[in-house]
């Protein structure tokens, strides 16, 4: 069920269930982080899990009866912030790189989802539907100082800083359906980069801020795209029956791990950013999704 509603092109927000090739060349010793989900039978849970850029040494990095995702490293490697829904809605929360020192930074009746650091690390960037509709909001690391971006009567999620951090990239469907804005860091100059009739969304950067990442279903399913930082030169990397979604540039820029249910269940999986060298890192029977990159200890 989580993959089925997230995949499906008629989900216009990102929820939970309802919701990277030759080797590990060019990652020079980066981890992936990503979610793996449990149907108990009552409900799904799903915790943060790690695993090695070849797809070996998975182990859990929380361990809760809860629904915990879309985790993102910190660019020091040493804490993890993501999402949960422990104390009854979906709030942000962060702790170290081992799964220590858990704690709660966002505290409303709203769903907080979809954290992502600042090139410093001293910022994160969020989705939050406390006005109502989603917004971005803004928030210093330790959870103090939030504030909106973005403030329309469409939904604006998956934000993203630019590897520079004077910029931000997020989906919107302010317009109708799903595009990738751009705006700068404190919320002004929002403008579409990408202009069609299909859901474009969870925009990734590349580690040189030239291109981003981002999923697609222009051509019918959803498929891994890129183009550079200003909507030119779009260029599809995966083709396949399924359905590639949650891209993520690897800390060398020479890979993008992605999510796909290609063979059954979401698997993640990785490819060069040429969309060459396919490479399936998980293989449970259980759906895995969102994954980030982070040189983590």
């Amino acid at each position: 069920m989580a993959a089925v509603l997230l995949l499906g092109a008629a989900v216009a927000v990102t929820v939970r269930p309802s919701s990277s090739a030759s080797g590990a060349a060019g990652s020079h010793g980066a981890k992936i982080v990503f979610d793996r989900v449990v149907d108990t039978g009552t409900k799904y849970n799903a915790d943060i899990f790690r695993m090695d850029s070849d797809g070996t040494q998975q182990r859990p990095v929380t361990r809760k009866s809860s629904y915990n995702w879309g985790a993102s490293v910190s660019p020091n490697g040493r804490r993890i912030v993501f999402a949960s829904d422990r104390d009854g809605d979906d709030e942000i929360f962060i702790m170290r790189s081992d799964g220590s020192h858990q704690r709660r930074l966002t505290k409303n009746a709203a769903s907080d989802e979809l954290p992502s650091f600042s090139p410093s690390g001293g910022q994160i960037v969020f989705a939050s539907n406390r006005d109502g509709d989603y917004e971005i909001f803004k928030m210093r690391a330790d959870g103090s100082d939030q504030r909106p971006l973005t403030d329309d009567t469409g939904n604006d999620q998956n934000a993203v800083f630019s590897p520079n951090g004077n910029r931000i990239a997020f989906s919107s469907d302010r317009d109708g359906d799903y595009e990738i804005f751009t705006m700068r860091v404190d919320g002004s100059r929002q403008r579409p980069i990408t202009r069609n009739s299909a859901f474009d969304q969870y925009p990734s950067y590349s580690p040189d801020g030239d291109r981003i990442a981002f999923r697609s279903n222009r051509d019918g399913d959803f498929e891994i795209f890129k183009m550079r930082v200003d909507g030119s030169r779009q260029q599809r990397l995966t083709r396949n029956k399924g359905s590639d979604i949650d891209p993520a540039y690897s800390p060398s820029g020479k890979r993008i791990a992605f999510s796909s249910d290609r063979a059954g269940g979401l698997d993640i999986f990785a490819m060069r950013a040429d969309g060459a060298h396919e490479q399936r890192l998980t293989r449970t029977k259980l759906d895995e999704e969102f994954p980030s990159w982070g040189r983590l200890p």
